[in-house]
């Protein structure tokens, strides 16, 4: 087993960025679908290191301290990215989403409360940690993203053969 001490963690983390930002910047399918440069790099590492482990036997241990503030900071930087120009960029659809995920949230804290009431827990547990990275995950993909079957806000033409319903799988599907 190799253990990284909170230097090497650190060092390793940079890579892990400087790679991500390499593949980003060379391939038209991930800048096309805005996927953030840690999530690239670190997916690459995760299969590398997963692929390591299971050869050889060997496991790479990295220092837990800075797990915390890095995912942090990973959220706020994906959270500043949004704004209300960038919003009016994508257009009605862009808006349409918007409204549907800060609706969906209203009603998932709702709901969450509702059953950590019934349960006898304290509801305010049941709001916090779910609802937070949601919104934040999905604004960089609607940042000037206009509705065409290559974007995010809309990923694919839809050909409904029934007319659609307003539920989750609408949304989600």
């Amino acid at each position: 087993m190799i253990q990284l001490d909170f230097y090497g963690t650190l060092v390793a983390a940079s890579l892990v960025l400087l790679l991500g930002r390499k593949l980003v910047a060379h391939s038209g399918a991930l800048r096309t679908y805005n996927i953030p440069e840690p999530v690239a790099g670190g997916l690459v590492v995760a299969a590398v290191l997963l692929a390591w482990r299971q050869f050889s036997g060997v496991e790479v241990r990295f220092d837990a301290s800075l797990q915390t503030p890095l995912m942090l900071a990973f959220f706020a930087a994906i959270g500043l990215n949004a704004n209300l120009a960038s919003l009016k960029q994508g257009g009605k659809t862009v808006g349409v989403f918007l409204g549907v995920v800060v609706g969906l949230l209203l009603v998932q804290n709702t709901l969450g409360v509702a059953v950590a009431s019934a349960l006898g827990l304290d509801p305010l547990m049941d709001c916090w940690p779910a609802p937070s990275p949601c919104p934040a995950a999905t604004a960089p993909a609607q940042r000037g993203a206009a509705p065409s079957p290559t974007s995010m806000a809309w990923p694919r033409p839809r050909n409904w053969r029934w007319r659609a319903r307003l539920s989750a799988w609408y949304w989600a599907g």
